[in-house]
């Protein structure tokens, strides 16, 4: 594996290093590290083996609700954790003598956020963004084969708004001390720092867990981790685990001096990774693309009931690898396309369909077809973009790249459900 282009990140992460370390941090072999164009992570600062412990942060180090300084702030019940944390972050950064600044200090500054997460883009550029990223009706109208159903997937930046929105809204009710613009860039340091924390450190029925254990969520699992957040995501990388201790990332393969070494965030598309984090991978083996946009359109009020009842309404997908089509494209496409006999023996697995293939293909290639020409289109229109004010170079760069994506996905599925 190449090595990767890495510079020295500078002085203020030197000290936060100092602090992490002094901190319950162990770091072992890696080092913080500045990519050109692509902010910070993490190299192996000395050749690692497959195993080797390379960092844990101790659970006392860890920021979460059970923590003392938000404990202390007595949030009402049906306060998110989400706006807990944000709102301890924003009391905590307007303090000269923060207990955290050194980390505060090396975290994405609000400039960055600005220029890499859609949320902060243009209406004309979120217009642009594709459907799964996008919760704007303009683009889902563009893309659907008519225009009278806007109904699609649960869109995440809709959602991630709207989110926004409802945590900015509880917390200015009982600190309205905390600008708008200060909630919402440490909403977002939480949005995309965050580590998965099911307070194995803490009794069933201790006091200071957000609920009863077996209630629990993964939204009431959240926990700011220091030196942990430098790590990148790829979809192969080093996979953290938790326990009562605090957290831990160990080797997933030898690494030479000088390699970057990654953790998975977990299996996501380039979508929900460009909305939630700011960057898309140009390798991505968990990239898929919703087909909903393009097929609910094609449902009478009848299939639509249906496909409610059988459970195999919305999240229709195409995949870049096997299978092309999921199993709940299948069974919509032969609802639409076969008697109603034949979608009933596969949805029920009397029938694996094997027979009505051919058909399935060839309706789902005349939707991937029609989608290919409005994607050139888009594309078109994205290129033709004049970057400055409202569109920076990165923007129009990362836009382009995800679009080009998505093209090479769709002829992708055109290319295997033809052969």
């Amino acid at each position: 594996m190449a090595m990767a282009a890495a510079m020295d990140p500078g002085e203020q992460h030197t000290r936060f290093i100092e602090w992490a370390q002094s901190n319950g941090v162990e770091i072992n072999g890696i080092a913080p590290a500045q990519f050109k164009d692509r902010g910070m992570g993490i190299v192996a600062a000395t050749d690692i083996k497959q195993g080797d412990r390379i960092v844990h942060v101790r659970n006392t180090s860890l920021i979460t609700v059970a923590h003392q300084g938000i404990q202390t702030l007595k949030f009402p019940t049906k306060t998110s954790i989400h706006a807990r944390l944000a709102a301890y972050l924003a009391l905590q950064y307007a303090k000269d003598d923060c207990q955290h600044r050194p980390w505060q200090d090396v975290w994405p500054s609000q400039d960055e956020f600005k220029d890499i997460l859609p949320l902060h883009w243009s209406k004309q550029l979120q217009d642009l963004l594709p459907h799964a990223a996008t919760g704007n009706e303009s683009l889902i109208a563009r893309c659907a084969l008519t225009s009278d159903t806007r109904d699609g997937n649960l869109l995440t930046q809709c959602t991630q708004r709207s989110n926004l929105e409802r945590d900015h809204l509880s917390i200015h009710a009982i600190r309205p001390s905390i600008s708008r613009d200060l909630f919402t860039y440490v909403w977002l340091i939480v949005n995309t720092r965050t580590f998965y924390w099911e307070y194995p450190d803490l009794p069933n029925a201790h006091p200071r867990l957000p609920k009863k254990r077996l209630q629990l969520t993964a939204d009431d699992c959240y926990a700011m981790c220091p030196f942990m957040d430098y790590f990148n995501h790829s979809d192969k990388g080093c996979d953290p685990k938790a326990d009562a201790k605090g957290y831990s990332v160990t080797a997933d393969r030898t690494y030479k001096a000088g390699e970057e070494v990654y953790v998975s965030y977990g299996s996501h598309t380039n979508d929900f990774l460009l909305v939630e984090y700011g960057f898309i991978l140009d390798t991505n083996g968990c990239d898929s693309l919703p087909l909903d946009h393009l097929i609910l359109s094609q449902l009478s009020s009848e299939q639509v009931q249906v496909l409610k009842e059988d459970g195999f309404y919305k999240s229709y997908t195409l995949s870049p690898t096997s299978p092309t089509i999921c199993h709940r494209t299948q069974a919509v496409v032969r609802l639409l396309t076969l008697p109603s006999r034949r979608y009933t023996a596969f949805v029920s697995g009397t029938d694996e369909g094997a027979g009505d293939q051919g058909k399935v293909n060839e309706y789902v290639i005349a939707l991937l077809v029609k989608y290919e020409r409005q994607i050139m289109e888009i594309m078109d229109e994205v290129e033709g973009l004049r970057t400055g004010a409202d569109v920076t170079t990165g923007q129009h760069n990362t836009l382009l790249r995800r679009w080009k994506q998505v093209q090479a996905i769709v002829k992708t599925g055109i290319n295997v459900l033809s052969s």
